[in-house]
């Protein structure tokens, strides 16, 4: 018997990541809503929730007091 020869496998060729087309502009009602809800310290779309980070990043207590948004939370409270 012969030996078969490897058979021959093609090299992977790197996949390209698209071009990102130019991304027409917001009309103007969406930037109207962003505009108010960053003025009401409302989290916007593609930014960083700083309370989500601030009440994720704390160590979890069973009897621990959380302020969130303002309002004092106490274990228990059904709001």
């Amino acid at each position: 018997m012969h030996p078969q020869a490897p058979v021959p496998v093609p090299a992977p060729v790197p996949a390209q990541a698209p071009t990102p087309a130019h991304l027409p502009a917001d009309p103007p009602i969406y930037k109207a809503v962003l505009s108010l809800w960053a003025s009401q310290g409302r989290t916007l779309p593609g930014h960083r929730d700083q309370e989500w980070a601030r009440l994720a990043s704390g160590p979890v207590w069973a009897d621990r007091t959380v302020r969130v948004s303002g309002t004092l939370v106490r274990p228990g409270d059904g709001r």
